[in-house]
């Protein structure tokens, strides 16, 4: 049940991750990217994930793709904004350095956008966990899957139709343990890298 539910949400997590790297770079370079992602963002955002999983059923069907649509959406925006923000707030000196080295486009956003975001992607991508973890369990609780390829919040379900009580909190406990887990991760993530490298105060 925890491999599929982390399937779905780290499969989620690339895809949404891809996508709001595209889209902050457009709107970094482009007026019309702006505009897009400060549209889209502004629409998208606010919805919670879990009221599309009815237009996700419909176009999808019950099952592995439906839960990967909402994640998806849960993970680009936080991903996308915070992205985005760390690309605003890089140095100009840092950014005429990389183009008097001949850097543009692609490497450009490689070599000097993104180390110089570090913190603010840090901080998306955190955020785009907790979004997507509780967006997959919620919509595995509400509308489950298909076959044998349930998850967590499948199993937490079946087992209230069960009465099984036992096995509900034995869910409930892998969730917390699940995330403690992963914000240990995080931490050390954190450690090694931004506090290391003297990128906070």
């Amino acid at each position: 049940y925890v491999g599929q539910t982390l399937k779905a949400l780290l499969a989620g997590m690339a895809i949404g991750t891809a996508i709001a790297l595209v889209f902050t770079t457009a709107a970094s370079f482009t007026r019309l990217g702006r505009e897009l992602l400060a549209t889209l963002a502004a629409m998208l955002n606010p919805l919670p994930s879990i009221a599309l999983m009815p237009v996700a059923l419909i176009w999808l069907g019950i099952g592995f793709e439906s839960l990967l649509f909402v994640v998806v959406n849960a993970v680009i925006w936080p991903v996308a904004l915070n992205m985005f923000m760390g690309f605003e707030t890089v140095p100009l000196t840092l950014k005429r350095v990389g183009r008097n080295l001949g850097l543009e486009g692609f490497r450009l956003v490689r070599d000097v956008y993104l180390p110089a975001a570090l913190p603010y992607i840090y901080t998306g991508i955190k955020l785009a966990w907790s979004f997507g973890w509780r967006t997959v369990i919620a919509a595995e609780l509400v509308f489950g899957t298909s076959g044998q390829g349930g998850g967590l919040g499948w199993m937490i379900n079946v087992e209230r139709y069960n009465l099984n009580t036992a096995a509900v909190f034995v869910g409930l406990v892998t969730i917390i343990m699940i995330g403690l887990v992963v914000e240990a991760f995080f931490q050390l993530v954190e450690r090694r890298t931004i506090h290391k490298w003297g990128m906070t105060s």
